[in-house]
């Protein structure tokens, strides 16, 4: 049966999508083999909207003409002024989400009615009503909105009908602009079991904000051997700034790596380039402090929950910034377990989202 519906993680800096093939989620890829679309519209300066890579790469640039962080605004009155252009949130999630369908639509050669849309779990019944108006502005016919939380379980196998409610699970989602908890409990037994969310917390500590440390340290370096500083060129801070995203997804799956970045700035002798060695080790004395801030959360919702570390049944993670080891241990320090990684906590919300569509 050819495929009709998309999971979709909107999140704050990148969407994905998944669907289910033989009973199991795939992640979907570009034809040029992207998994991931960077949530970001602009408009150039002939008037033509982009969506994705083109659109982050022109915010770093010109940031008058492109909007970020979309879903935040959804069940506002608030305008998003592009250029001279005004659109309505909701509009430009509409453009992100048909983005998605059309790439899933060119993977898989026929078209995509249906939407699984996993939202956060505080959003409101206003939220909601936006959200559901930006699916269907971008062409879905069939819009199925599910809880970002209850997807993740789904997405590790975890049902409210294969737990007690004495086996508490905890969620902690870790994004590129914040990281929320959420621990969900079974209602009861038998078939007609359903998650409870017991408490959620949030904080604003994400991967940006590693980020930011990263090309903090490169510009450092790189202004201690040149005597040049990238902070007086606007181009040169953006260039950092997604080198410093590519360093730290290396460094997630590596000991070290390599940094270059040719023609960071341009002395009197011509161009001056970046080249350091970066490793794992250096990563996480610049980004531990924040990484331990954002586990506050995790001991808010627990205290929210009134539960004590030892009742907790497993924890999840998701997000692209669960995939740094240092996060991994700091979880296991605080909670005394081990957390779970697999599926990939980045595909994790997508994954989830295909399967409860099916259910």
């Amino acid at each position: 049966m050819a495929v009709s519906t998309i999971g979709v993680d909107f999140g704050l800096t990148y969407a994905r999508a998944a669907w289910l093939q033989d009973g199991k989620p795939v992640i979907l890829e570009t034809l040029s083999g992207q998994r991931a679309l960077p949530a970001v519209v602009g408009i150039d300066r002939n008037g033509a909207l982009h969506v994705g890579e083109s659109a982050r790469n022109q915010h770093l640039l010109w940031p008058e003409r492109t909007a970020s962080r979309l879903r935040r605004l959804l069940g506002t009155s608030q305008r998003v002024l592009l250029d001279d252009k005004s659109f309505s949130c909701h509009e430009l999630c509409a453009v992100v989400l048909a983005q998605l369908k059309e790439n899933a639509e060119q993977r898989l050669g026929h078209p995509i009615t249906g939407l699984s849309l996993a939202l956060p779990a505080p959003f409101t019944q206003l939220q909601r009503h936006a959200a559901a108006d930006a699916a269907a502005l971008a062409g879905f016919r069939n819009v199925k909105l599910v809880l970002e939380p209850l997807a993740i379980a789904a997405a590790y196998g975890l049902t409210p009908q294969t737990l007690t409610p004495e086996q508490p699970i905890l969620i902690y989602d870790v994004g590129g602009r914040g990281s929320e908890v959420a621990i969900l409990q079974s209602d009861g037994a038998g078939e007609s079991a359903a998650w409870t969310i017991r408490a959620t917390a949030g904080s604003t500590i994400g991967g940006e904000v590693c980020d930011q440390r990263v090309a903090a340290h490169l510009s450092h370096l790189f202004e201690r051997e040149s005597g040049m500083s990238p902070l007086t060129s606007r181009k040169a801070q953006a260039r950092l700034r997604l080198l410093a995203e590519w360093a730290k997804c290396e460094l997630s799956r590596s000991d070290s790596t390599t940094v270059r970045l040719p023609g960071l700035m341009t002395s009197v002798h011509g161009p001056v380039d970046l080249h350091t060695e970066l490793s794992r080790e250096q990563l996480e004395l610049l980004i531990e402090d924040d990484v331990k801030k954002g586990l506050d959360a995790i001991e808010i919702a627990l205290r929210d929950a009134r539960l004590a570390v030892s009742q907790l049944h497993a924890v999840l993670l998701s997000g692209g910034g669960a995939l740094l080891p240092l996060l991994g241990r700091l979880v296991s320090e605080l909670l005394v377990l081990r957390p779970l990684r697999d599926p990939s906590p980045e595909q994790a919300i997508a994954f989830g989202a295909a399967l409860l569509a099916a259910r």
